[in-house]
Formats: C-alpha cells, structure tokens, sequence
C-alpha cells in the first residue's frame, strides 16, 4: 500500500481506530501516535501494533486527548510533531452516538449539542490544527519514479457514516453531526489542494463496533441492519480503506466520501 510516513490516530484506543492503527503498522507505516480519550487503551493499542509492524524502525507511542477540547487537540498533535517530526497522515474516528432515538420535535437539545461538540466540533479542530501543520511540511512526490502523480505534504480521513448521505428516522443528533463531518470534509479538500493535502471522508454502514452495539442497547425499538450482505462490517474492513485513502495510491482522490457499508444504502428504506 506505500505506506511508508508517520501517522496519529485520534480515536485511536479502540473499535475502527484501533484498527486502523494496526493496519498502518502492517502496512509499513514507520511510526504511530496513538491519541485517545482513554490514554490506557491507547497505549495498549501502541504496544500491540509493535508486534505487527513491517517498518525496522517502526516506533509507537501513546497520548490522551478529548476531541472537543482545543488545548487538547492542539497538545496532542504538538506531542506528534516533537515525536515523529512530521505528520503524514492524520485519522480521525474519535467520535459518540445519541442516547435516544427520538423525532426531532421530541429530541433533548443536550444530547444534541453534546454530539455536536465531539463529532464535529470535535473534528473541525482536529482539521484546523493538523492542516497548518501539514501546511509548514516538505512537498514530497507521491512515487518518486512516476512525477505525474503529483507530491503530497500530507493526508487526512475524516470518519463520517452512511449518516453524511443519507437520514434515518428519529436520527437527528447524528445524521447532523455526520452530515456536517462531510461538509467539513470537503471543504478542507477544497482549501488544502493547493498545498498538496489531500482530505477524504469515510463513511462506514454498520460495523461491529462497541459503539453501534451501545446504540442498539439505547435504542431498543431501532431495528438492528446489517447489510445485502447479511452481516455486520468488521473494522478491519473499514481500515483497509482508510489505509488506502491515507496511501499514494489514492493519490488522485480528495474531498471524496468513500461509503463502505457492503451495499445497505443502495436498498436503504
């Protein structure tokens, strides 16, 4: 996959992050900042991709970060520059569900807010600090035998959801929330082409994920969806593709929404 820079995960700890950070490590990624709300699992996810890593000098560390907090966000990607020198690829799944299914006239505006505060204030402070990083780095050619393909300072994936183009009844905290990822998304895309930065957003259906097995408690009457293909996605499935959106190989792709949800919206009701 050409994976060969430096990457830190926000969100990291567990679930699709989790994931994604082993997969950068097998894919030969030389070193991992591990950031997440639970600095304990973030470490143990920081151990654990040293035993898959390909890289020689594959190095891993770990750093608590709230997303909605700047200071936070700002200390944590600071943490990543002094450690690893240079960001090549930046992650975010950090993210929260709602905890009711509700119309949007019954809806509590603190639930709303709270999801509005992580999942996409949250990620717009992400963007905003690791874009004027990337933006202070050396352009470097995507394939340095084939100049065509354009340089890079720099790659970013935002973690939407089937939510960013689609709507789900009594889902309005979320299917905001994700929709408003996207526009972020894009948007950074737009801004960030001119400085070599790419910007894409993946956008997952129903994963096997602590997080859609909590919505599922919250929200009994919810019928539970898998997909055409009968089953729930993995996160492995799901890293896979951010792994090649973060790669050259995508190197033609920005400011796209990437849906991985083995076919649900294509029959969605």
């Amino acid at each position: 996959m050409d994976i060969t820079g430096n990457a830190v995960v926000i969100g990291g700890g567990a679930g699709i992050g989790r994931a994604t950070c082993l997969a950068l490590a097998k894919a030969g990624a030389r070193g991992i900042l591990v950031a997440d709300i639970n600095v304990e699992t973030a470490r143990d996810v920081a151990t654990e991709t040293k035993t898959v890593a390909t890289s020689p000098d594959f190095r891993a560390e770990a750093v608590h970060v709230h997303i909605g907090h700047r200071e936070s966000v700002d200390a944590a990607l600071k943490r990543m520059v002094d450690s690893f020198g240079r960001i090549d690829y930046c992650v975010v799944t950090a993210g929260v569900s709602p905890k009711g299914s509700l119309e949007v006239a019954e809806s509590d505006v603190g639930d709303f807010l709270r999801v509005q505060n992580i999942n996409v204030t949250g990620t717009y402070l992400v963007l905003r600090a690791v874009l004027a990083i990337m933006q202070s780095q050396e352009l470097v050619p995507h394939f340095a035998e084939s100049m065509d393909r354009g340089s890079t300072r720099g790659s970013v994936v935002t973690l939407g959801s089937i939510m960013s183009t689609t709507i789900e009844h009594c889902g309005v905290p979320y299917t905001t929330s994700k929709h408003a990822v996207l526009g972020l998304t894009k948007t950074a895309a737009l801004d960030s082409a001119k400085h070599g930065i790419r910007v894409n957003c993946v956008c997952p259906g129903f994963v096997d994920t602590g997080m859609v097995k909590q919505f599922y408690e919250d929200n009994p009457s919810t019928e539970a969806t898998a997909s055409l293909m009968g089953r729930l996605g993995r996160p492995e499935e799901i890293a896979d593709t951010i792994t090649f959106l973060c790669s050259p190989r995508s190197s033609f792709i920005t400011g796209s929404p990437l849906v991985v949800d083995g076919g649900t919206t294509i029959s969605y009701r």
